[in-house]
């Protein structure tokens, strides 16, 4: 594990760090100096979604505003939501997929446009509720609150789709932190997260409404493409973690916890909905196992790997229908280069 990131951000992201509470498992941190930091970042950072979200919905019914500011709200949700699934979730979290040094940089940058934490932390995390679904350890179970107790289900709702940014519990990165907090990308990209917090929330947008706008559109496009576009996203990545845990359709009911298939945020997060299927084959790069089960980032994964930008893609494997009805396992169709690799 580099030494620059021991000694630079373990106060931040807890590698085998002690404190004094106990752990509910031994891959969460509690409390310390780690949930410190973490609660102050969170804060800052959904603070300044929150209120500038309000801003924009205020100057949305004050000012006049067309298809600039909503053009760069369209524009950042497209680059922000692929970020999101490429970067974060499906290479940095799973390796569905293989890369170059140069495409890791530019599919971190995106993701980290979002706000929504650095690939370090977004994908540690992630790994750790793919460990731990539904049970004791999870981020960020509906049924569980973070430190593993069982919880009503308003108040799981609510600790699913935004407490657990807020409460002290921190992945240990000496446990989901392989191939993270060694990766030179990766900490790059943790270093510099303050910089595409304010690039997403303002220079992009910025620069987009006066170049088609001129000056009086740069605020309104701030707002609007800025702010408000990363606290939608916001909302609708969360409702995989609360509302797909609760709502929707199983396929597979052993290995999943309660992780459910929903097409409609399946549309919203460009394939990320078909969240049960994902649970089963959590490093396969291409979500949807059914021909109308859209996912449109594999099909951009597709497409980069036809550029040779991408290779080595993990496949889904195939399912039927049994006569009784259960989707049973058909011939897998494997990449050439890799084997699939199963949850």
């Amino acid at each position: 594990m580099a030494r620059n990131f021991r000694d630079k951000y373990q106060h931040e992201y807890g590698i085998a760090q002690q404190s004094d509470e106990p752990r509910p498992h031994p891959g969460v941190i509690v409390g310390g100096e780690a949930g410190r930091e973490k609660r102050k970042e969170y804060a800052i950072v959904f603070g300044s979604k929150i209120f500038g979200s309000i801003a924009a919905v205020w100057w949305m019914f004050t000012y006049d505003t067309g298809w600039v500011e909503w053009s760069a709200f369209i524009a950042g949700y497209i680059v922000l939501m692929l970020g999101i699934v490429l970067g974060f979730h499906r290479y940095y979290s799973h390796k569905a997929f293989e890369t170059s040094v140069p495409m890791q940089y530019i599919l971190g940058a995106m993701a980290q446009m979002s706000i929504q934490s650095s690939v370090l932390r977004w994908a540690a995390d992630h790994r750790r509720h793919h460990a731990h679904s539904d049970e004791v350890g999870d981020v960020h179970s509906p049924w569980l609150d973070g430190k593993g107790k069982p919880t009503s289900r308003l108040k799981g709702m609510f600790h699913s789709h935004f407490g657990w940014f807020m409460d002290d519990c921190v992945t240990d990165m000496s446990i989901y932190g392989k191939g993270l907090a060694d990766n030179e990308v990766v900490l790059w990209l943790h270093k510099t997260r303050w910089f595409w917090l304010v690039f997403s929330l303002i220079i992009f947008p910025g620069v987009w409404g006066l170049a088609f706008g001129g000056w009086d559109h740069v605020i309104g496009t701030i707002l609007i493409g800025g702010y408000f576009r990363t606290f939608v996203v916001l909302q609708i990545t969360l409702g995989i973690s609360s509302y797909a845990h609760v709502v929707g359709s199983q396929r597979h009911t052993k290995g999943v916890g309660t992780a459910r298939n929903s097409f409609i945020f399946s549309l919203l997060t460009f394939g990320e909905g078909w969240h049960n299927n994902h649970h089963k084959h959590p490093r396969a790069s291409f979500q949807g196992m059914a021909w109308w089960e859209i996912d449109i980032a594999g099909y951009v994964l597709l497409l980069l790997e036809k550029m040779g930008l991408v290779w080595n893609v993990t496949r889904q494997p195939k399912y039927i229908k049994s006569e009784s009805g259960e989707w049973v396992l058909a011939e897998r169709k494997i990449a050439p280069k890799r084997a699939e690799v199963e949850a």
